[in-house]
């Protein structure tokens, strides 16, 4: 009985990993790949390439601020690519200070997903997140971390106005 018990536990165990195994895995995606999961995000996609590689871009929008996602590592017809790249840059209309920058390694420090930083030489800020599909990922996976985007934004921006309230 112990036996016939424990083939059972295997076999369910077994079950279920191969369940898992069945669901569609991406390595890579096309411009009609980003897209449809950008919209389906209710990013707001505006699809082009770029102008020397022909890759992929898209431009979008995450309450109410303009953000890109640059696709690299692109290879094949049609041109398929391993990571997404988003970024939304802020002009901050001014030259950039040192609290500017206390305040983006602060993010930084404090945040697992995306990262902020400083366009030196401009007066601009921004913050970037890196969706990387390299060994094949789920569709339920992309979703989930473009889902993650528009907060990394948006606590961004909150932490950028809480450090110059009342300033």
């Amino acid at each position: 009985m112990r036996g016939l018990l424990l083939s059972l536990l295997a076999f369910g165990l077994v079950g279920t990993a191969s369940a898992q195994d069945l669901r569609p895995v991406k390595e890579a995606m096309t411009a009609a790949d980003i897209e449809q999961v950008l919209a389906e995000a209710g990013l707001n996609p505006t699809m082009s390439k770029d102008a020397k590689t022909g890759d992929p871009v898209a431009t979008g929008n995450a309450d109410g601020v303009i953000f890109i996602v640059r696709a690299v590592e692109c290879g094949g017809r049609p041109k398929a690519c391993q990571q997404l790249v988003m970024f939304a840059n802020f002009e901050m209309r001014r030259d950039i200070t040192d609290r500017d920058f206390r305040i983006v390694n602060s993010f930084n420090d404090g945040n697992k997903n995306g990262r902020a930083y400083v366009l030196e030489g401009s007066d601009q800020i921004g913050v970037d997140y890196v969706i990387d599909l390299t060994g094949g990922v789920t569709g339920e996976h992309i979703s989930a971390r473009l889902g993650k985007w528009p907060n990394i934004i948006s606590t961004f921006r909150e932490q950028m106005m809480e450090a110059y309230a009342g300033s």
